[in-house]
């Protein structure tokens, strides 16, 4: 136990240790981008295809996981696809108006974004769920 003042324990006190020691970076976000993975593949299934168009970027392909500062995942369009400003209109509908006039008509959204939030949260939270006790199992020691 004891080693010149030196007091060696691999036990239950160093799992304590490395447990306050927190999450590092790549931990979290590691955890954060399998839960936004999630999501993702959730809200592609959601995104309407045209088959009828040659696009060099649809859409569905397009939807990346970018890293936050904070180590935070973020589920968005590539700024590259041109393709944003078609998700929003296609996901908020639009109003069909010209010129300033308001004699069109309003097109509904198809709100895939908002469904898929809906339809993803519980297996978001059951991964992240997941992935938090992988790492806590981890740093206690059960490999």
């Amino acid at each position: 136990m004891s080693d010149g003042g030196d007091i060696k324990d691999d036990g239950f006190t160093s799992s304590l240790d490395r447990l306050a020691q927190g999450f590092s970076s790549d931990e979290l976000y590691k955890a954060n981008s399998k839960t936004a993975e999630v999501f993702k593949n959730t809200v592609t299934d959601l995104i309407p295809k045209r088959s009828d168009v040659e696009e060099k970027y649809h859409i569905r392909d397009s939807v990346k996981i970018e890293r936050k500062k904070n180590n935070a995942a973020t589920v968005g369009i590539l700024k590259k696809s041109k393709k944003a400003y078609v998700a929003r209109f296609i996901n908020d509908g639009w109003d069909t108006s010209w010129d300033g006039k308001r004699n069109g008509k309003k097109v509904a959204g198809l709100h895939f974004w908002e469904k898929a939030s809906k339809e993803a949260e519980n297996r978001m939270n059951e991964t992240m769920t997941e992935e938090i006790k992988k790492i806590v199992k981890r740093k206690a020691g059960g490999n």
